[in-house]
């Protein structure tokens, strides 16, 4: 080998050892824990179906417990089992308010039946909403819990005031994400730094040009965010897409990124961003089966970034599972 060729195997050794002690998380930790997000508050798993939101869908698996998703009994049990942030899903009613509740209708889970965005928040709240859920064995253990339990948002910032949610803005209509974001920032500024805003891009996109100060995410900016690092991450730069909002990456694949995990985390939390480790991506739904401790045992150890879990109840003693 002659003397140029070596060079070149220095400097190219030089330069793979400098990106590996730039990116590597071996002597570093991010936090002594991760943040929880309690999907929908404490609440019964859903079966596959039910996560194509535009679908009507109740059936349930069987519950160890009598919570309903996305009200304040659920909510309030999420916290008190050590959720840090609670996800609500957020459809605007009739008479301009939002309300608490996942389906775009009303079919399936509520004694009733039609488009919720054509109720009033009045209404909403006089129906039964755990009439329609049932499970395997065609029970329907939740029919008479629900009657009044259906929240409008604004209920359930003044219940839990100091407490951080996830926001899923259900409908992909901006004018109605930007009079959401109003509604946010109008109740002061400590309001939106506990606050994470999901939807789609249209919406999202409104919302961040309306009222940049809150943090708001969409699959499609999440994708930018993370096709820009990976070109530049390896520098430790954190490109615009991925400053100020949140960035979700699915378990059995969050190895490929830069500085995986703790010093992605560090450097996403130095620009105010998020990082949520999601259920691990799988060809059929991941909600195929009850979620499990594999996914907690998926989480690396000294994880400071965010997950998020349907099993608030569980989610604590899997992580604390050896692994």
């Amino acid at each position: 080998m002659n003397r140029r060729a070596r060079r070149v195997l220095l400097f190219l050794a030089a330069f793979v050892g400098l990106v590996w002690l730039n990116n590597t998380s071996l002597f570093s930790s991010s936090g002594d824990k991760p943040l929880l997000i309690a999907h929908r508050g404490l609440a019964p798993e859903m079966h596959p179906e039910h996560e194509d939101y535009s679908a009507c869908v109740s059936r349930i698996h069987d519950s160890e417990h009598g919570y309903i998703e996305n009200t304040i009994p659920s909510i309030e049990a999420a916290f008190d089992l050590g959720a840090d942030y609670v996800e609500l899903d957020v459809p605007a009613t009739a008479d301009g308010q939002f309300a608490v509740f996942h389906d775009d209708v009303l079919d399936c889970k509520t004694d009733t039946t039609g488009r919720l965005i054509d109720y009033s928040m009045a209404e909403l709240k006089s129906l039964n909403i755990g009439y329609g859920y049932y499970t395997e064995s065609n029970e329907y253990p939740l029919r008479g819990k629900g009657i009044g339990l259906m929240p409008s948002l604004e209920k359930v910032l003044d219940r839990f005031p100091h407490k951080g949610f996830v926001i899923d803005v259900k409908r992909n209509d901006r004018d109605e994400a930007v009079r959401l974001g109003d509604l946010l920032v109008a109740r002061g500024p400590d309001e939106a730094s506990r606050l994470l805003m999901f939807g789609s891009s249209d919406a999202v996109d409104g919302i961040r040009e309306a009222h940049p100060s809150v943090r708001t995410f969409s699959r499609a900016a999440v994708g930018r965010c993370l096709r820009d690092y990976m070109i530049v991450g390896w520098t430790g730069y954190l490109p615009d897409a991925c400053r100020n909002t949140a960035v979700g990456m699915y378990a059995n694949y969050a190895w490929a990124l830069w500085g995986w995990p703790h010093r992605f985390v560090a450097r996403m939390r130095s620009v105010d961003t998020t990082v949520i480790l999601t259920h691990p991506y799988q060809t059929e739904s991941i909600h195929d089966l009850p979620e499990t401790s594999e996914y907690a045992a998926m989480v690396p150890r000294r994880y400071g970034g965010a997950i998020q879990t349907n099993r608030i109840d569980k989610i604590q003693d899997w992580l604390a599972e050896p692994r």
